[in-house]
């Protein structure tokens, strides 16, 4: 008799122990990941308007007469867990007027040019009050910390 309450109470902890780990082990396996999100927009031939493409905390905008034959604009943001980001613009794009790019609220992006990762310090452009903010006249590949 002794034996099968031990067993039962062995039995009873080990089910309790399974169901917390199963509710605590994905919170503690999606803690440390990076996410990926993309976006796409197609700016019109001759378009008169400004386009902006939002992925995340990162955007672009596009202004009239920058893109004048139109086409794709491509954003892919990878977030890390501690709040770095790498975001890729495209495809390769040299722009008739600058485009602005905003990077949440990060105060230095960094652009990538061949092996090397040019600091690029941004500001207020457009007025809001908030920098992360930065004029390009092609698209390429920026890191920073949000």
């Amino acid at each position: 008799m002794l034996f099968k309450n031990r067993k039962r109470t062995f039995v009873s902890i080990l089910l309790v122990l399974l169901v917390v780990s199963a509710l605590v082990l994905p919170m503690t396996a999606s803690a440390g990941r990076f996410t990926r999100e993309q976006g796409f927009m197609r700016v019109p031939r001759g378009a008169t308007e400004a386009y902006t493409l939002t992925v995340g905390e990162v955007s672009v905008t596009i202004p009239p007469g920058a893109l004048p034959k139109g086409g794709p604009v491509i954003l892919i943001v990878t977030t890390g867990p501690r709040g770095q980001f790498l975001a890729n613009f495209g495809p390769s794009y040299r722009f008739q007027a600058p485009v602005m790019m905003e990077f949440g609220d990060a105060e230095v992006v960094y652009y990538h040019y061949g092996n090397a990762q040019i600091p690029l310090y941004t500001g207020d452009l457009d007025g809001d009050g908030d920098s992360g903010e930065i004029e390009s006249e092609h698209f390429s590949r920026y890191s920073g910390w949000f």
